[in-house]
């Protein structure tokens, strides 16, 4: 019985022995002709491709991304990198889906797996450092720049307060200044009288008139002409002249 278990045991040796060549062979094999991709790395490559756009689009502006959703393991068939391509977005939005699609060195699809692509942005911004009224103007004494996360309005914030601000809303205290809570102070008021100055190619002519509306710098407003009582359409060039190109 003895003798039988150890031929048995050395026969059971002798195969395992002779087997090893052939196993060594087909994980060589295998690892020859298979690629597998980590998540990890997957993650990695996305990132940098997300992190290049972005790069493209806000320039020196701080900010961090954050990707949401199942990034798999992939394992192909071939000895090369899969490509790895991003479905594309018309302009750049802080919260975005974006589709991943992974091709083989024959272009065909592998796999195509969605992801929703978060951005925080930080920067800068001027913010109210105390309640300012409608209509009231806006300066250094009731505003500072504060690093803020701003990613749902990003491109919406001032970074710098225009001259002549006041304010076209109730704007409260500790808010994110936004450029449709400011206007320009009017430099010209309705019914204001006015230097109505008529410009041509070697022609200029000025006549007193009356502004119809108000209006701050650069802005165009309808004006009377005191000498005609015609309507003309001009610039304000300053708080007391208004050009009319003709």
């Amino acid at each position: 019985m003895y003798r039988s278990m150890k031929t048995i045991n050395k026969f059971i040796r002798q195969s395992l022995f002779a087997l090893l060549p052939y196993c060594f062979i087909a994980l060589l094999t295998q690892s020859a002709f298979c690629y597998t991709l980590s998540s990890d790395e997957l993650n990695k490559i996305i990132s940098n491709k997300i992190n290049s756009e972005t790069k493209s689009v806000l320039k020196d502006i701080e900010y961090k991304i954050n990707i949401q959703g199942i990034i798999p393991e992939i394992t192909t068939n071939e000895t090369i990198a899969l490509k790895v391509e991003l479905s594309a977005v018309d302009s750049f939005n802080p919260i975005s889906y974006r589709r991943v699609t992974l091709k083989d060195s024959s272009g065909n699809v592998v796999k195509i797996f969605p992801i929703n692509v978060h951005t925080s942005i930080y920067q800068n911004v001027l913010v109210a450092t105390d309640t300012i009224p409608f209509n009231k103007e806006i300066n250094s004494m009731n505003t500072k720049l504060e690093k803020r996360e701003i990613s749902k309005f990003y491109d919406k914030v001032l970074t710098a307060l225009p001259e002549n601000s006041i304010s076209n809303r109730n704007i409260v205290k500790g808010a994110v200044i936004q450029k449709s809570s400011i206007k320009q102070k009017a430099l010209i008021e309705k019914n204001q009288n006015v230097d109505i100055v008529f410009k041509g190619k070697g022609i200029q002519v000025t006549l007193r008139g009356k502004a119809l509306k108000e209006g701050a710098i650069g802005e165009s407003i309808p004006v009377r002409s005191d000498k005609y009582n015609k309507i003309y359409s001009g610039l304000i060039d300053s708080n007391s002249k208004v050009t009319v190109r003709i």
